[in-house]
């Protein structure tokens, strides 16, 4: 039995989620509580054993993100709803949390309540995806850490620990100073989306390169050498770009 709370200032919003995870989960959801905010929503998970919270974040009062505030741990799943702009969906994507966009899609709620299912992350942690989160939406500006999803779960990472990415395969590999190598499960676009642009540069379909971490340049050989002794061809659809982001960073 999946035991659900639901928090949202909208009651139509509510009524509606509440109708698709019926029709979806049948005898293994129990709607535990269907609350306006965050205060009401609070008292249901002290008040019950909850596993999954779909969580509004723009509410009157206090917003969604309030939630955390009121819990020493976090044990239990959550599923933000929003309608924020690109640059939070973003960084969402970048902090491996799920989220529903407002309006809802009943196919959308499908998957995000499959992907609940499948999980095989603790539900701990959440708090460590939700840092990730909480700074870079609100700083606005080049974030230090980010989530990968691995095989066996999720990887915080230091992006100035990153030398470059390798595709490989369906997944891909990133490299890193101290020699290490992790396979994520995410394809070299999607983690092209979420790197900073301001230091983080694709030079071929296969590497994405660091570029504080660019020793130099070989035009013959159209390579790239970091500063780890690695070379690296850069395609030559992506030179006059490549050499126009080195420039800016001088």
């Amino acid at each position: 039995m999946v035991n659900i709370v639901i928090i949202d200032d909208e009651s139509n919003a509510r009524s509606f989620l509440a109708s698709l995870l019926e029709k979806e989960l049948d005898d293994k959801f129990h709607l535990v509580d269907s609350c306006a905010s965050v205060s009401e929503g609070v008292l249901a998970i002290r008040n019950n054993k909850v596993d999954l919270v779909f969580l509004d974040i723009q509410m009157p009062e206090e917003d969604g993100f309030q939630l955390m505030s009121y819990f020493e741990e976090i044990d239990f799943e959550i599923i933000f709803v929003t309608a924020f702009d690109r640059y939070a969906i973003k960084a969402f994507d970048c902090s491996a949390l799920h989220y529903l966009l407002k309006p809802l899609d009943p196919e959308k709620v499908k998957q995000a309540i499959d992907r609940f299912t499948k999980s095989t992350i603790h539900k701990k942690a959440v708090l460590q995806k939700f840092d990730v989160f909480a700074e870079y939406i609100e700083s606005k500006q080049e974030k230090e850490r980010i989530v990968f999803d691995t095989v066996s779960g999720f990887d915080v990472v230091i992006l100035k620990d990153i030398i470059y990415v390798e595709s490989a395969g369906n997944y891909c590999q990133i490299h890193f100073k101290d020699k290490t190598i992790k396979l994520v499960t995410s394809s070299m676009k999607a983690i092209e989306e979420c790197l900073p642009i301001n230091s983080f540069c694709r030079i071929h379909h296969s590497y994405i390169v660091n570029l504080n971490e660019v020793n130099c340049f070989v035009n013959a050989d159209k390579e790239v050498k970091l500063c780890n002794g690695k070379l690296l061809k850069v395609a030559e659809r992506k030179l006059k770009f490549f050499k126009s982001r080195m420039g800016e960073m001088a």
